[in-house]
């Protein structure tokens, strides 16, 4: 069944900043992860009281995938605390 999945990633930690490093990571993430495309909106998150630069990651698939294993790699390789991941069953068309 087709699903979006919404993933919601934080900056920095120290700086609370997303650089452009930062970012590198995470879309190279996901283009072995969605090679089929994906949409990346900055945003600003809030997490623990605390306001920092944040990505929020969308992406339709033709199918539910697992994709925990490599969340938690880019968890580890952000140094990140939490990673949040929506997946939603949906019914979409391309026109």
């Amino acid at each position: 069944m087709p699903c979006k999945v919404d993933i919601y990633i934080g900056s920095d930690n120290d700086s609370r900043r997303m650089s452009d490093l930062y970012l590198g990571k995470i879309k190279r993430w996901a283009n072995e992860t969605f090679p089929e495309g994906y949409t990346i909106v900055k945003c600003e998150g809030h997490y623990n009281g605390i306001s920092e630069d944040s990505i929020l990651l969308y992406a339709f698939l033709n199918h539910d995938v697992a994709i925990k294993p490599r969340l938690e790699m880019l968890k580890r390789e952000l140094k990140q605390e939490s990673i949040l991941v929506v997946k939603s069953p949906l019914n979409y068309e391309v026109i």
